[in-house]
């Protein structure tokens, strides 16, 4: 569930993507981040921001760009979301 979205963008009718680089780590033990930067010709301006909970890999959520280039930053839970039994999944480990 969303607890907060905000987004802007404008983009133009011609696009390209590429992956400039990526890096990501683990905070503790149900916890990620992940940096990334990209460039995608067909965005002029973009601007994402949001916090969920209670879905699959919820957490905060930040991402800017400006004339193709962009910035996508992200904070997550790594488990999925059991909707059926409101609560997160569990690894059962054999």
């Amino acid at each position: 569930m969303k607890l907060f979205n905000l987004q802007t963008q404008i983009y133009l009718p011609f696009e390209h993507f590429k992956n400039l680089g990526c890096i990501h780590g683990c905070i503790g033990t149900n916890k990620a981040w992940e940096l990334e930067h990209t460039y995608y010709s067909g965005s002029l301006l973009d601007v994402d921001i949001s916090v969920s909970i209670r879905e699959h890999h919820a957490g905060f959520e930040i991402a800017v760009g400006l004339f193709g280039y962009g910035i996508h930053f992200h904070i997550y839970d790594t488990r999925h979301w059991n909707y059926e039994r409101n609560c997160y999944e569990t690894r059962n480990t054999v």
